[in-house]
């Protein structure tokens, strides 16, 4: 019986301390950010170039690619709102893959100005990645003499100046640039939308911008990525997961490639405006997630062997989320702490820095009254993290929908 009990405090322990470790990366992250002066890049002074259009270095333009999947409604408006930004960056286009739509997306898309791909019904191949790979190799002469190829979402706006940032930034870039990642600013009305728009602000205001300054690499987030075409068409066959974002992360971490932050570039994000899409969503990261966990096992272990501390600071922070069920976990930990006394400080510690981080990144957001108010919210998000995780272990999805998750906007 007395093996029994220590094997128990041994387990719940060391379980404790993973728990721990998210904690403790994320502070260690806000120090450093708060420790190391910002750097200057090569995006400064952006705005006041692209209001006069000044252009100082020779450039291929870029590729804007939009996926898109029965958004008629959406993808003029953001067509024409995309097409004024073209003149930041000269010689790029804008193209939409138009993936088996039964509405009128290509026709809107088309109207608005832009290039459309309609992918054909007999395509085997389902999802984002999928789409975005039959583009890249059926119109390969539209991007091997580019500089970059941007993904965008079908409802992403640009921000004035944001393609003369990453247009600078990837000039700039070394051998090891394989991406760039936009600042993505969430757009969002409800409140748990708005919560989960918070997180999204702080990682990128404190966590990107302290790897930023040390020169490491910053995770992808889906939209306002910028690749260099070669490494896009070189990864984009291989994705296989419902979390593109986090597979592409895992890939060029294992290959030791870099993804730059780039915060002068800013893409406005529109949130779901229902929990129950916000939800949805979530349900698709969850999937996704264990899949990357499952599939990338070997790339995650040469990641972080050959990585260095950027990897260190990268890859767990990813893999441990969503860190609202980490702090509900922590918290779980005071309550066993009755019978495992030992646990109390792990827990309280865990806590302690979760609080320092989120009372710390009222000073990084733009309406700091707003989200302390929101942060009394916090068990509305966690709710609907928890209804996401519910979608994500028994829903089975329709064939088409799995990937292409609406997200009830």
């Amino acid at each position: 019986m007395r093996d029994f009990e220590l094997s128990l405090r041994l387990i719940s322990q060391t379980a404790a301390l993973l728990l721990l470790s998210d904690s403790f990366l994320r502070a260690c992250l806000l120090l450093l950010r708060a420790a190391i002066p910002k750097r200057a890049t090569a995006g400064s002074n952006t705005a006041s170039e692209a209001v006069s259009g000044v252009a100082s270095d020779a450039s291929g333009g870029c590729v804007i690619l939009i996926a898109a999947r029965d958004e008629a409604g959406t993808i003029g408006p953001t067509v024409t709102a995309l097409k004024e930004s073209l003149v930041e960056w000269p010689g790029s286009s804008l193209w939409v893959a138009a993936d088996r739509c039964s509405d009128r997306t290509a026709i809107e898309a088309i109207a608005a100005g832009a290039k459309v791909a309609e992918r054909p019904d007999e395509n085997s191949n389902e999802g984002k990645c999928a789409v975005i790979a039959w583009w890249l190799s059926r119109y390969e002469s539209e991007w091997r003499s580019r500089d970059a190829v941007l993904i965008l979402d079908a409802d992403s706006r640009l921000m004035k100046g944001s393609l003369l940032a990453l247009r600078k930034s990837m000039t700039a870039g070394g051998d090891d640039l394989a991406a760039l990642q936009s600042f993505v600013a969430p757009d969002a009305g409800e409140g748990a939308g708005r919560l989960a728009g918070w997180s999204e602000v702080l990682m990128q205001r404190i966590d990107d911008e302290a790897r930023r300054r040390l020169g490491w690499s910053v995770p992808l987030r889906g939209t306002g990525m910028a690749f260099r075409g070669d490494a896009l068409a070189r990864l984009a066959p291989r994705l296989r997961t419902l979390a593109e974002d986090l597979e592409l992360d895992v890939l060029l971490a294992s290959e030791r490639k870099r993804v730059e932050f780039v915060p002068e570039a800013v893409v406005l994000d529109p949130k779901p405006r229902r929990a129950s899409g916000a939800s949805r969503q979530r349900a698709r990261w969850f999937q996704g997630q264990l899949q990357v966990l499952r599939g990338y096992r070997r790339e995650i272990a040469a990641a972080l062997l050959k990585g260095g501390l950027g990897a260190w600071f990268l890859l767990p922070l990813l893999l441990m989320r969503p860190k609202i069920l980490f702090i509900g976990s922590r918290s779980l930990l005071l309550f066993i702490s009755i019978w495992i006394p030992s646990l109390f400080w792990i827990a309280m510690a865990g806590l302690g820095m979760d609080a320092v981080y989120y009372l710390w990144g009222a000073a990084m957001v733009d309406n700091p009254r707003r989200y302390l108010f929101d942060l009394l919210t916090a068990p509305r998000y966690a709710a609907m993290w928890l209804y996401g995780f519910g979608i994500a272990i028994i829903r089975r999805e329709r064939r088409g929908e799995r990937i292409w998750l609406r997200s009830g906007r």
